[in-house]
């Protein structure tokens, strides 16, 4: 019979891995930003860039759940989208989840819808998820 001690030892041993990873400051959320489209296509990222990232986008975030799937990513641009796929549409559905830097206001109604990402801008701020 064990004693009196080895109990509770165990259990504090085995909390945090019945906790899962996050008790570890681990999670299945992937979250990164890029200065500029160069440094992102050059990355572990770049096939998470959708083409609709113009040239000249700067402060490229990009977050995605490793688990859950989703994506969502942000960019700032003064010449704005670059895929002849886009076509101006209402934003539809919502993002998978959303990461801190992740707007807390309301998104525009209008954007656009390019292929499977639907976007929105505010100002020369695009936002963007699938």
């Amino acid at each position: 019979m064990p004693s009196r001690r080895v109990l509770p030892v165990v259990l504090v041993l085995a909390l945090p891995l019945l906790a899962g990873c996050q008790s570890f400051g681990f999670t299945s959320v992937s979250d990164t930003m890029y200065p500029t489209l160069e440094k992102a296509q050059e990355s572990a990222d770049a096939a998470k860039i959708p083409q609709l990232v113009p040239d000249d986008a700067r402060s490229i975030r990009v977050a995605y759940d490793t688990e859950e799937g989703g994506q969502v990513m942000s960019f700032t641009s003064a010449g704005g989208l670059t895929d002849d796929g886009c076509r101006e549409a209402r934003a539809s559905g919502e993002p998978a989840f959303t990461p801190g830097w992740w707007p807390a206001e309301q998104l525009p109604a209008d954007g656009w819808a390019c292929g499977d990402w639907t976007v929105v801008a505010d100002g020369d701020r695009y936002l963007v998820w699938d």
